[in-house]
């Protein structure tokens, strides 16, 4: 290999490696970045449409059809393995989704993603973890089946990081369609329909998770759950058309 190319490489390295934080500000806006961050990590440069598409929508103060958008980001950028590309763009959905909660004058819930956004930095930052990743999702649900409600919904919250540190990521995925049945179920229990609905749309813009957390969910969660499928499966037909 010749020296220039051999220095230009592992510049490129160092530039997407967690050991060059202080220039990532700085990286993250040159051209062709991001994919050389997906090519690296091996990861489907499709994965990231989703998180685009809600990104122009947003900009264009479209935010119903960015809210839309950034719910199935969430679970396509799941897909990726490696955890510091997977943790950099979740935490840039849940910033968009803040600005899309805002545009829609959901101020408390904006303020959860931008919670949720600082939490998974943090997260990343972490060294030397300890426990199994899997711990605050038990925590949680005890709470949940204890009734203190309150309580189990920061510890969802929570386990939606925590939980980031479980693979393979089929286990991931399906623990995190867990963590979001259970705050359904949780949200509905404290009286928050309208909150509870929009986990409920969460988890309906991955196939089957919202169907599969119907079947467990009492006759009242039940009716929410499908009026939600109905209601998701409309605006994605006309989306479409």
């Amino acid at each position: 290999m010749r020296p220039r190319r051999a220095v230009v490489l592992l510049g490129l390295s160092c530039l997407v490696s967690a050991g060059c934080a202080s220039v990532e500000g700085f990286t993250r806006d040159l051209p062709g970045m991001k994919s050389l961050k997906y090519t690296i990590a091996g990861a489907d440069r499709e994965q990231r449409a989703s998180l685009a598409r809600g990104l122009t929508e947003l900009k264009a103060g479209e935010y119903a059809a960015a809210v839309r958008s950034l719910r199935q980001a969430l679970w396509d950028l799941e897909q990726i393995d490696k955890p510091a590309l997977r943790l950099e763009e979740l935490v840039e959905v849940h910033q968009a989704l803040a600005e899309v909660y805002t545009g829609l004058g959901k101020d408390q819930w904006s303020e959860e993603q931008r919670a949720l956004a600082q939490a998974l930095v943090e997260y990343g930052r972490r060294e030397n973890e300890s426990g199994a990743p899997d711990t605050a999702l038990a925590k949680a649900k005890a709470a949940y089946q204890a009734a203190h409600f309150r309580e189990a919904v920061a510890a969802f919250g929570q386990a939606l990081v925590e939980l980031e540190g479980l693979s393979p990521t089929p286990v991931r995925l399906r623990a995190l369609e867990e963590a979001r049945c259970h705050l359904v179920l949780t949200y509905f229990a404290l009286g928050q329909e309208e909150r509870a609905s929009e986990e409920a749309r969460q988890l309906a813009a991955r196939e089957g998770a919202a169907t599969a957390c119907r079947r467990q969910a009492p006759p009242p969660v039940q009716a929410l759950i499908r009026d939600v499928e109905v209601n998701e499966a409309r605006a994605g037909k006309r989306s479409g058309d």
